[in-house]
């Protein structure tokens, strides 16, 4: 007898903590993510031909410059100028010391003129095309959601690389900064959804008249917590039991 009523007593139990859901009519945007770098449209590297000595340095690491601004002067005396505004952000080499050819002598950078470059993975750059809208999310940032666009999208030393351009940059960004990118690939409204947890091996449990049936179904797009069910049809009335 004892064991009876602790038997009754589990299934009533399991009954009382299942977990029901029900579909929903509504938007589901499609979006693939990747971790974007901040870099510089305009950059100055500084270098000679050939082996040559810096007779003096005008500028230091951190100056702002001016487009014409004389930067340094090798020997023989001549006088090299910027060609770019920006801010000058390395000089590796140092007064009176011979430098190779190909050598970095000094960088400017302008700062005005910055984007994001995203490498993705092939599942996700077969969705990416230009005038896709972006997402983009800086760590020191993360209450504030910036917009962007795909510019351009290409392959580059065997990677998948979107250039992003920001509608506005905040204040303090820097080449070499990162950003989490949300690229915005399908939009759908209308749409009916369920719980991504709700699918098990591509099947929900449906409850119809108080009868459960494993039923396989067509999945149409997904964000990373819903996914929108193309078949069978459902309404809001359906019972999901959750696995």
């Amino acid at each position: 007898m004892k064991y009876g009523l602790f038997g009754g007593l589990w299934i009533f139990l399991i009954a009382c903590n299942e977990v029901v859901v029900h579909p929903v009519q509504g938007d589901i945007v499609e979006a693939v993510y990747g971790l974007g770098t901040v870099e510089s449209d305009e950059v100055y590297n500084a270098r000679s031909g050939q082996q040559v000595t810096v007779q003096e340095f005008y500028v230091v690491e951190g100056q702002d410059v001016k487009k014409g601004q004389r930067l340094f002067k090798i020997d023989q005396g001549v006088l090299l100028s910027s060609p770019i505004a920006g801010r000058v952000t390395q000089i590796p080499a140092n007064a009176r010391e011979n430098i190779s050819p190909q050598s970095l002598i000094l960088n400017v950078t302008n700062l005005d003129k910055l984007y994001l470059s995203v490498a993705l993975e092939q599942h996700a750059a077969m969705k990416i095309r230009t005038g896709l809208k972006t997402e983009v999310s800086f760590e020191f940032f993360r209450d504030k959601k910036i917009e962007g666009v795909v510019d351009s999208f290409y392959p580059k030393n065997n990677e998948f690389i979107a250039r992003v351009r920001l509608g506005k940059i905040p204040q303090g960004v820097l080449p070499g900064m990162t950003a989490d990118v949300a690229f915005e690939v399908a939009r759908k409204a209308g749409a009916t959804l369920l719980p991504a947890k709700a699918l098990s091996n591509g099947h929900i449990l449906l409850r119809r008249g108080g009868k459960k049936e494993r039923v396989a179904v067509q999945v149409g797009m997904s964000d990373s917590d819903r996914v929108e069910v193309l078949e069978p049809a459902l309404s809001v009335q359906d019972e999901i039991v959750m696995p």
